[in-house]
């Protein structure tokens, strides 16, 4: 099994495709099943993954973006929301997308291959020291990004002003160390410094700062988590999670870096759940919106 090679056809023991033009032709052999997929750029010089996805229908979803890709104009960030980042590669670089899939059993499980997505971007963040060019809705320096088609108003992004970005444009975090990755409930899991444990009904009490990320687990279940998350308000977030939950539940919290863009926290969140998944083989219980595992 390949953790390190992000191009090769046995990354991470999934059987992925050869690389194919990102295009409509090409993707209509693509089959109409679960699974994941990457898109990388023929140009050497950007040694990295474009873009890395899932799809409970790989097919349509691929075309969905190949579509937005290579519109004349940036496409709204529906239905595809790593379009406009991808087309403004194509325009800045040049259109050579290529895109390679998989679509292993367990990916028909939608929490399971969340759980793969994340574990696949973690390596390739741990790897190359930064995020596929695409995810977290980022843009690449000298474009706006669009807005989603429904929102008030709307619009197409495109090509900035000379010297101009947008702060979504901002360089991402690079990954944690991954210094006891195999132990989720360590102080020192992932060399986060993360604080002591506190029952969500004891949130008041263990002050944790505005921004940081997170883990929620129960007393007695060895080393499974319940959830991984992120914030800029940590405090308001466990509130709520204290209905889910429960306030018997555990928490710690850890801050690290520079977290203050929402993109930077979903980075290292993925990165945890990722090292997570490799570890356990599944994502933590309730991971992905499937609280009805809570063990209540």
């Amino acid at each position: 099994m390949s953790e390190l090679d992000f191009y090769g056809l046995d990354w991470l023991g999934l059987d992925w495709s050869e690389w194919k033009p990102l295009d409509a032709d090409s993707s209509s052999e693509v089959p109409k099943e679960a699974g994941l997929y990457r898109i990388r750029h023929e140009y050497e010089e950007r040694d990295h993954l474009e873009y890395l996805g899932e799809s409970g229908d790989t097919r349509r979803r691929i075309q969905s973006l190949a579509r937005g890709v290579y519109a004349d104009e940036m496409p709204y960030r529906d239905p595809h929301t790593a379009a406009p980042c991808l087309w403004a590669v194509r325009d800045y670089v040049c259109p050579a997308l290529e895109f390679s899939y998989t679509t292993p059993p367990k990916a028909e499980d939608e929490q399971h291959r969340k759980g793969i997505e994340a574990a696949l971007i973690a390596l390739h963040r741990r790897e190359t020291d930064r995020s596929p060019t695409a995810n977290f809705g980022r843009i690449i320096d000298g474009y706006r990004q669009s807005s989603y088609s429904y929102n008030e108003p709307s619009y197409k992004g495109g090509r900035l002003e000379s010297g101009e970005n947008e702060p979504n444009s901002a360089s991402g975090v690079g990954p944690p160390n991954w210094q006891n990755w195999r132990e989720p409930l360590a102080q020192d899991w992932m060399s986060l410094g993360w604080s002591e444990p506190y029952q969500l009904a004891e949130r008041l009490n263990a002050d944790p700062p505005d921004i940081g990320v997170y883990r929620i687990w129960y007393d007695g279940q060895d080393s499974t988590l319940a959830y991984i998350g992120e914030s800029s308000n940590i405090s308001s977030r466990l509130y709520n999670h204290e209905q889910t939950f429960g306030e018997d539940a555990l928490f710690a919290y850890a801050a690290w870096g520079d977290l203050d863009a929402s993109h930077k926290r979903q980075e290292i969140e993925t990165d945890l759940i990722g090292a997570y998944y490799l570890e356990v083989g599944e994502a933590p219980l309730a991971q992905f919106g499937h609280t009805e595992k809570i063990p209540l």
